[in-house]
């Protein structure tokens, strides 16, 4: 049977906390914004038990989504979360042993609200079940608005090894227009505090094109990240999303946000600017310091297998895929059961059709792709590398891809102008 502990023994695993204090204006994720005190400490138990069932048992055909009626679909509130049952921690099963975890990411949401108690359980619950005995990389996401002291000394005593911080701008203004509970001072002391509690691997996310940023302003957010030495920094257009505050604020035309080309331009600056102060663009959105790119999404976009834990989270393990059902009531009743949560979408692919998808990820990383490799590790692509060489010797003619230089097999990865297009590069290799 295809169990998860026999199909990875070394796991790529994340986890969805998807609590926060309030919705930013331009976030789609999956978040509860009223989830009581007693919610959020229950949390890592519903975690471990999810954990210990896919650990136990073959994977299951998904569960039916749940009637509509909750607080997070139209209905009336979730029950609270005192009614989680069992909320002591629930012991290992023999069978949770058997792998570990190679890395583990912790994002959100607001992941700093599972508090200090909160994230000793979650540790100790993995620590328990031999989880982290060889772990390489355990990034939490954090608000600064939310980063206390206490919390970065629990962190780094639980055996987190990175942090990523949602500064998004140092533009204090642009950040309360976008629903931001921090400031660029906060952002600035949680990196401060997190050094002194013994960070050294710390990374921020920015986002460009926001309303009301300039290009100087844009360039003061960049020159301000790289003043602070972090190692890693994720760069992001905004988009606007279905169903947050912000597209419908531009749909009513009650905001202005930059056209396309500025924004295009605007990402290309950062790229100029990232690259002359030592970062590498390892990936389209992603850049690092050398040797610090984050292992976790690495692994995801050289298409290794990865196993999401919570509502929302997504996973895909040998040829199947699937998505928790985005609802924390859904997902705290079927544990409570001792039944996987519900799914919104599951797939099995065929052979084929899993090693195109997979093949497809690496064209975002600046390492780049190489079909012939890529047939040997996965047969089935054979028969489509005459058809790849050719596809992207046409795209460099375009100056769309490169040939990356000094590999020995033949590499191909985007250029700058193609890094605009990624999306449909993916669609003619597919």
């Amino acid at each position: 049977m295809n169990r998860i502990r026999d199909a990875s023994p070394r796991m790529h695993l994340y986890l969805h906390v998807p609590f926060c204090r309030s919705k930013c204006d331009y976030c789609a994720f999956y978040s509860v914004t009223d989830a009581a005190a007693a919610t959020r400490a229950a949390y890592p138990v519903l975690l471990l038990r999810e954990l210990d069932l896919h650990l136990q048992a073959a994977l299951p055909p998904p569960p039916p989504p749940p009637a509509q009626g909750h607080s997070h679909c139209g209905g009336p509130p979730c029950p609270p979360a005192g009614a989680v049952r069992a909320a002591r921690m629930p012991p290992p099963p023999p069978q949770a042993a058997a792998p570990s975890i190679a890395t583990l990411y912790t994002g959100g949401g607001t992941p700093g609200l599972l508090g200090i108690e909160g994230f000793r359980r979650l540790a100790d619950g993995l620590r328990a079940r031999s989880l982290l005995a060889d772990i390489a990389e355990w990034t939490v996401e954090l608000n600064p608005a939310s980063t206390t002291s206490p919390l970065l000394d629990t962190l780094r005593a639980a055996g987190v090894t990175r942090l990523s911080f949602g500064a998004q701008c140092f533009e204090d203004a642009i950040l309360r227009r976008i629903g931001r509970r921090h400031t660029a001072a906060a952002t600035r002391r949680a990196l401060a505090d997190a050094r002194r509690a013994g960070f050294d691997n710390l990374g921020l996310d920015l986002i460009a094109g926001l309303p009301g940023m300039t290009p100087s302003g844009w360039r003061e957010t960049l020159r301000q990240a790289l003043d602070l030495g972090c190692a890693h920094l994720s760069v992001y257009g905004l988009g606007l999303e279905p169903g947050t505050r912000l597209q419908a604020a531009a749909q009513a035309g009650m905001l202005t946000l930059p056209d396309t080309d500025a924004q295009m331009d605007a990402l290309a600056e950062a790229e100029t600017i990232l690259a002359a102060g030592g970062f590498t663009r390892y990936e389209i959105s992603n850049y690092a310091r050398p040797g610090m790119a984050c292992r976790h999404n690495l692994a995801v976009w050289r298409g290794e297998d990865y196993l999401g834990l919570g509502p929302a989270a997504a996973s895909r393990i040998g040829r199947r895929r699937w998505t928790n059902l985005s609802d924390l009531s859904a997902y705290t009743q079927a544990l409570e059961a001792d039944t996987l949560p519900p799914r919104s979408d599951f797939d099995e692919l065929d052979a084929e059709a899993d090693a195109l998808e997979r093949f497809a990820f690496g064209v975002r990383l600046g390492e780049g792709i190489s079909p012939a490799a890529a047939a040997r590790a996965r047969p089935v692509l054979a028969p489509r590398v005459a058809e790849w060489e050719a596809c992207l010797t046409r795209l460099a003619a375009q100056g769309i891809t490169e040939e990356v230089p000094g590999t020995s097999d033949r590499r191909w990865r985007l250029t700058p102008r193609g890094s605009e297009v990624t999306d449909a590069v993916i669609r003619d290799l597919l």
